[in-house]
């Protein structure tokens, strides 16, 4: 198989790995196996540089053993260091290893062995650890319940093993709740935790093991749910009631006791998190079908790919969403609605299948790369999750939908926490034992100074040349003292300003402290190019995991990857695993060319797909450890939430000892946790609770970690020195958000608006909002206004489009307003978004269309504190609303009658705008 497209070999997702097999398959016809083969294999020598030896190597491994010295010289090595060793050798790591009559040295060098590469945690390579090196191992099981019985026998006398012996049971206890967790222990595993329970029942001795196991292993019984595939819901799930009573985040925390319980309770609430709006969607389309009716695909199938040996790119299995008509022997074009919904559908999304909108059957499959010319065709690749009630799947009639909630977060964050080990939980006094008395990072205890820009400062006062007002050095300074820290930064604040200065302190310090590589999180992309265009600045030892601006690819990891030769060993456990994914590749697409209908043929193809998507994590894992390699020698490893609940293992590679998560009150609790490690020593969150929350499309409640503690009495540094609204605008938010927030003297400096004779005004109208056909709503009259503002502020008053923003709560009157400004030349640059999307943003000029305009008082997004406060602290100069008050009052009087007051009190409210008909 030859590797030497480029320089960015190991790169390649496992779609782009198997196009290169593709067309191995595709010269399966035309050319014989050996030259196809001899001429593969000596590209793949020449590119790696490896020794001729290496052409004897199979991806299949010998059954020969490590010996006894090779084990102990393995456990001198580093965690990862130890991987690679046993991946690259032709030996077998998890095969034949342990014999009857192998001595206690031997047995207990191995599981310690199994237990290091397990904490690792590498995804895909986790069932191989736990499966075939422990729970598929009869004979290290019954060794271990001899010696089990040597250590809680109650006659049992001291020896010089005892010490070894007690730590290889408690081992043997990680990998035991391990396995169960993870679904791959075997009904010896159980056996051994059964024979453990009873031998532990008849010690006499009061061993502090004897109660640890009692506790642990309680929790493992045979035919337990597997929690890593809870957040897949099932077809019962789905037709079930909605409780409307479920606890918040907060509640389920505040009820927690024990990590167990706590990591639980925020699983079980992420899961809700996405099943509810799935099912509370399938509930209204069995009700009103019609009211769905966009949203529903009703003539979809499910087929094999008809060209899988030619095509450009790996898809197995599609969707097709406009089959061929019966009869016909071409497929129709698909409509525009038909090519949108295919060239909008990300990666990860989950789709539903079902035969008829009774739900008899249930079928869940997530959404794949799919070529550009594939999509053009109506197909879209899938991968097959889960399935109900049904047999074969291919070629039948189905109604497909989207799950209203992106599935991928959930996934990656759900999978970590399902798996996490609640021995040393980072951060647990804060997060569940709710200790409100913080202790310094555990670098910083023996430090009483630090420097910046060269210069020593004390930690108990910012430096003075950092430029921060009081507020920002007292949270400078808290920042440093405690070993987790909150921030709160209103609108205009300077938290960003505040971050960059800490952020760049630390790094100067890095070295000294011996911290690690600091992280940066946040749960947009948006948020974290931001900060980082801000930093680098400051530094160019960046690294950015995942998707980033085009001024930030220089620190993209892949790039920075390629960039340095690559080691032989890391190369051929590459090739290898690649030579893994190979066999399963073509041992799936066999079974697809010889699929019979046959049920046994169709679990044959489960089982197939499973075994390849593990091989496919194990290629991600691999690229993830190339990209330690890299990442330890930068200062600032940057990337969302999501993707650190994917890379949470690299975390515990670095040993990184600070985090710090930018706009923080925008993360869910679970995505926290998920970032974090038993290393964590410093975490500091800056963010504001006020404005935007953890995002949900929905209606369940998600509480950010960084809110719960701030209403818990957890300490908090508050700014409250803004720089950025002209003062009346400032006066609408308090006290409705903040019970303090003083406006900076710059803000007052700020030149009048021309041609009008205000700078704040909300323009009162009472003509109806629209529903469209998507669910969103539109209010055609306040476009209209909109743009007439918009064109008197650039025609008239002499403003350039880009100090104008225009906002809405709505996505649908954001795309109105957006069309209507294209046919206007002048003013087709105005910035036209939704209001959560321009969180930590700001504006010269601001105008604002709140749409709801109804006899009901329904006002949706505008019943929220938090949405209204973003929404009317985007301006700097002016702020110019439209709606309909009497509304938005009877939609939720509390929150906008003290606005509505404050407008009255400065004849900011009216129904025409007031024009300046003065000369300049």
């Amino acid at each position: 198989m030859s590797d030497n497209d480029d320089d960015d070999w190991f790169n390649k997702d496992e779609d782009e790995i198997v196009q290169s097999l593709q067309q191995q398959v595709k010269l399966k016809v035309d050319k014989p196996d050996e030259e196809r083969i001899e001429c593969g294999l000596g590209e793949f020598l020449n590119e790696m540089e490896l020794d001729g030896s290496y052409a004897g190597i199979a991806a299949t491994k010998s059954k020969a053993r490590f010996s006894t010295g090779d084990l102990v010289k393995a456990l001198e090595m580093s965690p990862l260091e130890m991987f690679l060793y046993f991946m690259a050798d032709q030996r077998d790591i998890f095969k034949n290893q342990i014999a009857a009559n192998d001595s206690f040295l031997r047995l207990q060098k191995y599981v310690k062995i199994l237990t290091t590469l397990c904490q690792l945690r590498l995804g895909g390579y986790d069932e191989q650890f736990l499966g075939d090196g422990f729970a598929k191992q009869t004979l290290l099981l019954e060794l271990i319940k001899r010696y089990a019985l040597k250590f809680f026998a109650p006659s049992a006398k001291k020896d010089a093993l005892d010490a070894d012996l007690e730590l290889m049971l408690r081992e043997t206890k990680m990998l035991l709740l391990r396995s169960h967790k993870l679904g791959v222990l075997t009904e010896s595993g159980y056996m051994l935790v059964e024979y453990m329970k009873k031998l532990i029942g008849r010690c006499q001795q009061q061993h502090a093991l004897c109660l640890e196991f009692t506790n642990e292993l309680e929790q493992v019984q045979p035919g337990a749910t597997n929690k890593i595939n809870d957040i897949y819901p099932t077809l019962d799930d789905l037709l079930g009631v909605v409780n409307s009573n479920e606890p918040t985040a907060a509640a389920a925390a505040a009820k927690a006791n024990d990590v167990t319980s706590y990591i639980d309770q925020q699983r079980q609430l992420l899961c809700e998190g996405f099943a509810r709006p799935l099912r509370e969607f399938v509930q209204s389309l069995r009700l009103n079908p019609k009211d769905k009716q966009p949203l529903l695909w009703r003539h979809t199938q499910i087929v094999l790919n008809p060209a899988f040996a030619d095509a450009e790119r790996h898809s197995l299995i599609f969707m097709d969403i406009r089959p061929k008509a019966s009869g016909r022997t071409v497929k129709t074009n698909h409509s525009e609605a038909e090519s949108a919904f295919l060239m909008s559908v990300k990666t990860g999304t989950l789709l539903c299948f079902t035969s008829s909108l009774e739900f008899e059957n249930l079928i869940l499959a997530t959404a794949g790369y799919t070529a550009a010319e594939m999509l053009q065709k109506g197909y879209l690749s899938i991968e097959i999750a889960r399935q109900y009630n049904i047999g074969n799947i291919y070629g039948k009639p189905l109604l497909m939908f989207e799950a209203p909630e992106f599935f991928e977060p959930y996934l990656r964050v759900h999978k970590n926490l399902s798996s996490c080990n609640v021995e040393n939980f980072p951060m647990a006094r804060y997060i569940i034992e709710g200790v409100l008395d913080v202790a310094p990072p555990a670098y910083m205890k023996s430090v009483d100074k630090l420097l910046y820009k060269g210069s020593p400062f004390s930690i108990e006062q910012a430096p003075k040349q950092a430029a921060l007002n009081e507020g920002q050095g007292a949270a400078f300074s808290a920042a440093l003292r405690n070993e987790f820290c909150l921030i709160q930064g209103p609108p205009g604040t300077g938290k960003t300003h505040l971050s960059v200065e800490l952020v760049n302190t630390l790094l100067q310090n890095a070295e000294t402290l011996k911290t690690g590589p600091l992280v940066l999180l946040a749960y947009t992309n948006d948020s974290l190019d931001k900060f980082l265009l801000q930093i680098s600045q400051h530094t160019d030892s960046i690294a950015r995991f995942g998707c980033q601006s085009r001024e930030l690819r220089k620190y993209d990891v892949r790039k920075l990857s390629t960039a340095r030769p690559m080691p032989a060993t890391r190369k051929r456990v590459w090739w290898l695993t690649k030579g893994e994914y190979k066999q399963q590749f073509e041992r799936l697409q066999a079974l697809h060319a010889n699929f019979d209908g046959s049920e046994e043929a169709y679990q044959q193809i489960l089982e197939a797909q499973q075994q390849l998507q593990l091989a496919a994590e194990k290629l991600n894992t691999l690229r993830t450890i190339f990209h330690y390699y890299v990442a330890r020698e930068q200062r600032l490893l940057a990337m969302t939430t999501t993707c650190a609940a994917r890379y949470n293992f690299l975390f515990r590679l670095l040993q990184s000892k600070t985090l710090l998560f930018e706009e923080a009150a925008e993360i869910a609790e679970a995505h926290v946790l998920a970032c974090l490690t038993p290393y964590a020593e410093h975490v500091i969150f800056i963010g504001d609770h006020k404005q935007l929350k953890p995002y949900t499309g929905h209606h369940v409640q998600q509480v950010s970690l960084f809110e719960r503690l701030i209403t818990n009495g957890f300490p908090v540094t508050v700014l409250n020195l803004q720089y950025r609204m002209r003062s009346c605008i400032a006066e609408l938010l308090v006290p409705t958000f903040y019970a303090d927030l003083k406006c900076h003297e710059s803000v007052e400096a700020y030149p009048n608006i021309r041609k009008l004779d205000v700078n704040l005004y909300f323009v009162a109208h009472k003509q109806a909002e629209h529903l469209m056909t998507n669910m969103s709503i539109v209010n055609k009259h306040e476009a209209g206004e909109v743009l007439k503002l918009a064109v008197w502020l650039v025609q008239v008053a002499g403003y350039a489009c880009s100090d104008i923003v225009v906002l809405s709560p709505y996505n649908a009157q954001v795309e109105h307003i957006k069309q209507k400004f294209k046919q206007q030349p002048t003013i087709a640059d105005i910035l036209v978004a939704s209001v959560d999307s321009y969180q930590g943003l700001q504006a010269n000029i601001v105008l604002l269309s709140l749409v709801r305009s109804n006899p009901n008082g329904h006002i949706g997004f505008l019943r929220q504190p938090n949405r209204v406060c973003v929404a009317l602290s985007r301006a700097r100069w002016a702020l110019y609303m439209i709606g309909n008050m009497d509304t938005l009052l009877q939609g939720n009087h509390k929150l906008w009658s003290v606005i509505h007051d404050k407008l009255l009190a400065t004849k900011a409210i009216g129904n025409i705008l007031p024009i300046c008909r003065k000369p300049n």
